[in-house]
């Protein structure tokens, strides 16, 4: 009876330690993969060129009489967590800019139109996404500052393909008309 009660307590010892080192184990891997998460790089970040102004007209027009506003995008920045197990790399995204009512604007709020573009870097366009930005004049301010956050935009994560791979370009939803009137003064 003694040897059997020496035996289960043995086991039960065994059975603690194991589980102990299986937890400092399994920290050790968690704390391992938090510093790889750390460590890897974001996807590079910026404003396509060409996509950086915007002078929006009212009317057939395009004297200076007839704009409406004119933007410009200062700045893009970024940060980004992986998540490993689920393959994808979240990335935060904030865009700083200015903006000028022109003399034809009918309203003193004005949704501009923009983009956002993953692509793998100096390649193709993974995926593109429109959407419209709404920027105030408040008062009789004919000028404002604006920013922008666009928060967990999600970008694949493969072992050995890191954010390094991929660039967030973003810009100005240009039609035809506005990028020839920004390519006329280069």
């Amino acid at each position: 009876m003694m040897r059997a009660t020496q035996e289960i307590s043995y086991r039960l010892k065994m059975f603690i330690v194991s589980a102990l080192m299986l937890g400092l184990l399994s920290a050790c891997a968690s704390e391992a993969q938090t510093e790889l998460e750390r460590a890897l790089p974001c996807p590079g970040v910026g404003i396509l060129g060409g996509a950086e102004n915007l002078t929006s007209f009212s009317g057939a027009g395009n004297d200076i009489t007839d704009i409406a506003i004119t933007a410009e995008l200062e700045r893009v920045v970024s940060r980004c967590e992986y998540d490993i197990d689920d393959g994808i790399i979240y990335v935060d995204l904030a865009l700083r800019g200015a903006a000028e009512i022109g003399p034809a604007a009918t309203s003193r709020e004005v949704m501009v139109p923009m983009f956002i573009a993953l692509t793998e870097i100096n390649s193709r366009v993974l995926r593109k996404d429109t959407f419209l930005l709404p920027v105030t004049f408040e008062g009789n301010q004919r000028t404002t500052n604006f920013i922008h956050t666009i928060e967990e935009t999600k970008v694949p994560y493969i072992a050995r393909i890191d954010g390094s791979a991929y660039e967030i370009l973003v810009g100005f939803q240009l039609t035809p008309e506005e990028l020839a009137y920004n390519n006329r003064d280069r």
